[in-house]
């Protein structure tokens, strides 16, 4: 018995529904996760690491935000393994590299080479072809 079971077995839409939104909000945390990481991290570009350091990343306005995002990411998580093989859902995390790269490009004007194109190009058909599999 899972989260989603009921007693008397209806319900199946919404549990579908439920579970591509948590796979699909699984990448989505993640390069939140990321940005928030990044925004701390320009901010503590001078300050040597030591509690200091850890101190000033949490009054910063990204800092709490990294926590919330790694708790949300905790729960999405466990819930997508209780309803999926492992084997299938870890695939759509490699989704969240290809959010990252664009997002450092579009962003954070960070230079994107064309052989990271390729490969978030390799990794999207990589997911796809997995997803296919299960089919």
């Amino acid at each position: 018995m899972t989260i989603w079971s009921r007693e008397n077995g209806d319900g199946p839409i919404p549990r579908r529904v439920a579970l591509v939104a948590l796979c699909l909000g699984l990448p989505l945390l993640g390069l939140g996760y990321q940005v928030a990481s990044k925004f701390t991290a320009m901010a503590l570009d001078d300050k040597p690491f030591g509690l200091d350091w850890i101190v000033a990343a949490l009054s910063q306005p990204w800092g709490p935000a990294l926590l919330v995002i790694e708790v949300l990411s905790l729960i999405a998580w466990m819930v997508v393994l209780s309803e999926i093989k492992l084997s299938a859902a870890f695939p759509m995390l490699a989704l969240g590299y290809v959010l990252v790269m664009v997002t450092g490009w579009l962003v954070f004007h960070e230079q994107l080479h064309w052989l990271q194109a390729v490969g978030g190009v390799a990794i999207m058909a990589g997911v796809w072809m997995i997803g296919r599999e299960r089919a």
